[in-house]
């Protein structure tokens, strides 16, 4: 038998967020990484290793990188603990606590209360207590929904929305949303995220802020960052329309003038007393000059030519200058720049937020200062000793603090070279690369 690793320190930890990653923007390779993850743990758990027994039974226990089997879950826990790994133990006891909870609010569940309809439908949905079982799960949770219970009713639509048994259903999701509106704050919540996205409802950020600020005026405070993000969206649309109309403005004053030069030549030709081989020429002449006022190109200002480029810093795209991830646009004499939705690991926890940032050319150099706008934060990590094991997002939207952050400031100068040479918050230096 191989030596035993430190019962305190399996390797989960050291690939969760690697795993975390892939799983956001890679389904498929997320994967095949719990699928290599479940074949190395087996074949240390079969050489007798403590750890990858453990690991092993939690695998089985959540249904990662193998079909969820809590039989074989608990056959590998309690190897692990006869081996002496102390963690198994504990999950082994809390897997007892478990199964013994969900009959006792089975029993509950089935003499028709509705908090324990509502908590066995959970556990099933997760497999928490008992194995995973969706049919059974939506079952208790009808029964509760049926008899007006909001919790119920809230959870059945967010499943609607998500698809998460099944195909999305926008439709339901936003009839049962809507008939607990009046007092669920995740149901409110929600309801914004639908009319954000335009889900089952036209796209429209007025509506949605509307259910967020009812939301996060509830206690919900995972609907504050969207607020913020909804309000910047709306600001982004009427700079652009404004930037649209000028360009619009100055086209038709373009045209204008061509036309304008075009008869004052013409009135020059009719007044003139001269041959018709001079007049021709004179037209000619004048057209030249016309098309090369025309070709002449206006001085290429500073912002032009950062807006020319995607800024990299090495090889990943600068989210604070006009770059693969984030659009500037102008706003007076100024530009003001906005990401795409981006995502960050922090632990186990997946940050989503957003960039703003406004530069002003200052004599050549570019002042900048950006926030990032925090979007939500989640947890992938759940806790293994949660009762219910189901993303109680009630509850974890109450401390989420979402919203902006604090600012940055960046002072960046061309080198000559196609780089900025850059100074962030007066502290390190930094080189970005224009990617054309």
């Amino acid at each position: 038998m191989k030596a035993c690793r430190n019962p305190g320190m399996g390797i989960r930890p050291l690939v969760l967020s690697l795993l975390l990653s892939l799983s956001l923007s890679l389904p498929a390779a997320a994967n095949e990484m719990w699928d290599a993850l479940f074949k190395e743990h087996l074949e240390n758990a079969k050489a007798g290793e403590a750890d990858a027994q453990y690991e092993l039974g939690i695998m089985y226990l959540k249904g990662q990188g193998v079909e969820q089997d809590r039989d074989k879950a608990v056959k590998w826990l309690q190897a692990a603990a006869k081996s002496g790994y102390s963690l198994a133990d504990v999950k082994l006891t809390r897997i007892e606590e478990q199964e013994a909870k969900f009959k006792q609010l089975r029993n509950s569940a089935d003499r028709g209360d509705l908090e324990a309809q509502y908590e066995v439908a959970m556990m099933y949905l997760k497999g928490r207590g008992v194995q995973t079982d969706e049919t059974k799960g939506l079952a208790y949770l009808k029964k509760a929904a049926d008899k007006g219970d909001a919790k119920a009713i809230t959870r059945l639509g967010i499943i609607s929305y998500k698809g998460e048994v099944g195909k999305p259903d926008y439709k339901k999701a936003v009839s049962l949303l809507n008939s607990v509106s009046g007092n669920s704050v995740l149901a409110q919540y929600y309801l914004g995220e639908m009319y954000a996205a335009g889900a089952g409802v036209k796209k429209d950020y007025a509506t949605a802020i509307d259910w967020y600020k009812k939301a996060a005026a509830g206690g919900f405070n995972r609907a504050s960052g969207k607020i913020i993000n909804l309000e910047e969206e709306q600001k982004t649309e009427q700079r652009r329309k404004l930037n649209a109309a000028r360009e619009a403005q100055r086209l038709q004053a373009l045209k204008a003038e061509q036309t304008q030069r075009a008869s004052e030549a013409r009135e020059s030709a009719r007044q003139s007393a001269r041959a018709a081989k001079a007049a021709a020429e004179s037209k000619k002449a004048e057209r030249k000059k016309v098309a090369a006022r025309q070709a002449e190109p206006e001085p290429e200002t500073g912002f032009e030519r950062l807006l020319a480029s995607h800024w990299l810093r090495g090889k990943r795209p600068v989210d604070y200058l006009p770059s693969q991830v984030t659009r500037c646009d102008r706003d007076d004499d100024r530009l003001v720049c906005f990401s795409e939705v981006l995502h960050r690991q922090s632990g186990t926890k997946n940050v989503e937020y957003r960039v703003k940032s406004i530069i002003s050319d200052e004599d050549g150099a570019f002042a900048i200062v950006y926030r990032n706008l925090v979007l939500d934060v989640t947890d992938a990590a759940e806790p293994d000793d949660q009762p219910l094991g189901y993303d109680n997002q009630l509850e974890q939207g109450f401390h989420i603090k979402t919203g902006w952050t604090s600012e940055h400031k960046v002072i960046c100068k061309p080198d000559g070279k196609h780089n900025l040479d850059c100074d962030k918050d007066q502290t390190y230096n930094i080189t970005l690369v224009a990617e054309h």
